[in-house]
């Protein structure tokens, strides 16, 4: 998931996906200790209750796992449940007793329970876990379990507790189980339990039947479930976790029961708020694109049995780096979220729209056959293209163009995205603000691609391929460690001007190229710097960044194909500085790990950019010993507006100083920018403020 951080000195903080501050605040006003964990078993947040409850401080719990809070002879077997439960988390929170007990900073040992909830959406794998200090309910349950509850100590503890006669007719409640119900004692003596505390489903709202009454029924000892409270006069539902107890008498009848209620509303707020924040982009609101590629292989599976009719849309719109670039990023945001709203207003109900990046959306349209779908792209574009922006005294207005793609039995979500994009890319070459559809036959996009692919192929071995550079600037002099130049590739097509990776790449995917393109890339970069060092034999060689694809990394050829190069050269190991980016780390950690380590064997130096966009890469940065981590442009481009996106900027800068990183800031696009990297520490700064690409040859002459 993608949440906001929290500065690093700050009582909250996430070296993963960040708590944004809202988050935080919910945190911080639980009633309970509450911790969330990754599924590598580490802490990642926490509040101020569970610094409380153990006697310890976040400093000493953040990054730790879980078992640290834990006695040591419990730590081994509590380890393996983890595991078993992070393959197949449970959807609800878990309340049962679990048996566990908590260990102090002091040593000092104490009974717990704890709820589990899987955060739905995460990239990490985060599970909230609210720890409960078992030590003055455990008495009063096993004087309950014997009917020998005291009053007193029952209205003592915070939970709502309840007891029964053997017909399920109310016989006490706790001043917890008072104020839950909005029933006295005395007026619910003799009355239903299910009358006194009704209880619903909290995902359907069917009533449902209390564990007393199963209990009761059925004889168990003891029960439970999850469930909610109806709303009543003056007070909001209320979601409960309810465990029931049987009580008997001296001679083993049973006599009656007890039911614990805890009220877990916050918990379940908590949740809710954690699992948007994964699944949606912040700005805009709507679906992200982690959580719309997880919709569109829900709708590929329904597809593949031949049971519905999907189509996917890519958009892209038309003018909108002219309005951003002169009214500003605050206003081209406002504009995103205007044009947001014109799209929903223009789909159906059931249809999901997702910012996928930039001014970049994506379209699900389920249950929905082409013609309707060219319908409703055809409504969405002259939506748009009707809309105007205003600002002052000046109006502006942007187009769309949209690619489509009905999806079918075989195909991948990745495929469905790809296919749509190159549509999109095709209606943009055509002249922009126009609906590009998928050949009703398949055949006929595969050819496309291959025409594509065999241009790759040419481009190749007939030197079709250009590499651009953009400068990077040192921020901190004396400063000369770094890169000075990032490498863009291009594709020659004569008067009509190189294209940019985004029209050949996903035909080059497809076909298993991009490895083949690296190569190419890696060995032109060689060339072009051997030449440079020729002509400046005094002159030590400049640094330069080179990307490695997500298939490059996966296919574990990285190495074989940049080894060679490096051992083939006069360049110095260390003037080549390759990038891989956070996702492909996530994605693919062992073939990341082999490459990492293999590149810093060769004497060549390591960046994972892209940081984060999902912040799970942090979970490895220790082991990979990069040199250099890259801010993500997203966050460098609002930082100076947004005060989470500032806060994670100056998080990013914090962890990287403290590993003793390199840091790079992308996508530096004023000066104002430029001068918050500054402040923050940042190393180096790259993006349009500093210098916009150009040939290699050009940018490394400016050096010499």
């Amino acid at each position: 998931m993608t949440l906001p951080v929290a500065p690093v000195s700050s009582p909250m903080t996430s070296n993963h996906e960040a708590i944004a501050p809202e988050l935080r605040a919910l945190l911080e006003g639980s009633p309970d200790a509450v911790l969330i964990v990754d599924r590598q078993g580490r802490i990642v947040a926490l509040n101020h209750r569970v610094e409380t409850l153990f006697a310890t401080t976040t400093d000493r719990l953040l990054g730790r796992p879980v078992e640290v809070l834990l006695p040591e002879r419990a730590r081994a077997g509590h380890g393996v449940a983890r595991a078993e439960y992070a393959a197949s988390p449970t959807v609800r929170a878990m309340s049962q007793r679990s048996g566990l007990t908590g260990q102090r900073a002091d040593g000092a040992e104490f009974p717990v329970e704890v709820s589990l909830t899987p955060i739905i959406g995460s990239a990490d794998g985060l599970v909230m876990a609210v720890v409960h200090d078992l030590s003055a309910r455990l008495p009063v349950e096993v004087a309950l379990a014997a009917s020998e509850g005291p009053a007193g100590a029952l209205d003592a503890i915070p939970d709502a507790v309840l007891t029964t006669d053997c017909a399920g007719n109310l016989e006490f409640l706790n001043r917890a189980a008072e104020e839950l119900t909005g029933w006295t004692r005395s007026a619910a003596r003799g009355r239903a339990l299910s009358d006194v505390l009704p209880l619903v489903s909290e995902t359907s709202g069917e009533t449902l039947a209390s564990p007393v009454e199963v209990c009761l029924q059925s004889g168990a000892s003891s029960g439970s479930c999850e469930a909610a409270t109806p709303a009543r006069p003056g007070h909001d539902a209320r979601s409960l976790d309810l465990s029931a107890t049987l009580m008997h008498d001296p001679a083993g009848k049973v006599t009656g029961a007890a039911v614990v209620a805890r009220d877990v509303t916050h918990a379940r707020l908590i949740v809710r708020q954690l699992a948007h924040q994964a699944t949606h982009d912040p700005l805009t609101g709507l679906v992200n694109r982690r959580e719309f590629e997880r919709r569109v292989a829900n709708a590929l599976r329904g597809v593949a049995d031949r049971q519905a009719h999907h189509v996917v849309c890519y958009l892209d719109l038309d003018g909108f780096k002219r309005v951003n670039d002169a009214c500003g990023h605050s206003a081209g945001d406002d504009l995103l979220r205007q044009l947001s709203q014109v799209m929903r207003e223009r789909m159906r109900s059931r249809d999901t729209l997702a910012r996928l990046g930039g001014d970049e959306f994506g379209l699900l349209l389920e249950h929905c056959r082409r013609p309707q779908a060219e319908r409703i792209a055809e409504q969405i574009r002259t939506g748009i293209g009707g809309h105007r922006f205003v600002l002052g005294e000046h109006t502006y207005g942007v187009g769309a163009s949209l690619g489509i793609v009905p999806l079918r039995p075989g195909m991948s979500p990745a495929e469905a995205l790809r296919t749509a994009d190159a549509l999109c890319y095709l209606a943009k070459r055509g002249g922009g603000d126009r609906v590009e559809v998928s050949p009703e036959q398949p055949a006929e996009t595969t050819r496309r691609e291959q025409r594509w692919a065999q241009r790759v192929l040419g481009a190749i071995q007939e030197r079709h391929f250009q590499l651009y550079a953009q400068p990077l600037l040192p921020l901190r002099e004396p400063n000369t460690k770094g890169p000075r130049l990032e490498l863009l590739l291009r594709l020659d097509v004569g008067r009509s001007g190189p294209l940019s990776p985004r029209a050949f790449l996903p035909a080059a995917r497809r076909h298993g190229l991009v490895p083949a393109v690296d190569e190419w890339v890696v060995g032109e970069a060689v060339r072009e710097l051997e030449a440079w060092q020729a002509a400046h034999p005094s002159a030590e060689c400049p640094v330069v960044a080179i990307n490695l694809g997500e298939e490059t990394v996966a296919s574990g050829l990285a190495p074989a194909l940049v080894q060679p190069q490096v051992a083939g050269t006069t360049v110095r190991p260390g003037a080549l500085c390759f990038e891989i980016s956070e996702s492909t780390i996530v994605a693919h950690p062992s073939a990341s790990m082999d490459l990492f380590q293999r590149l810093r064997a060769a004497g060549c130096l390591t960046t994972v950019e892209h940081c984060g966009s999902g912040m799970a890469a942090f979970t490895m940065l220790r082991r990979l010993q990069p040199d250099f981590i890259k801010i993500a442009g997203h966050i460098v481009r609002s930082a100076h507006r947004d005060p989470v996106q500032h806060a994670l900027a100056t998080a990013l800068a914090e962890v990287g100083r403290a590993l003793g990183l390199g840091i790079i800031g992308f996508q530096v696009e004023g000066t104002r920018a430029l001068g918050d990297l500054r402040r923050m520490g940042v190393d180096y700064a790259q993006g349009y403020a500093i210098g916009r690409p150009e040939p290699l040859a050009k940018a490394l002459a400016t050096l010499g």
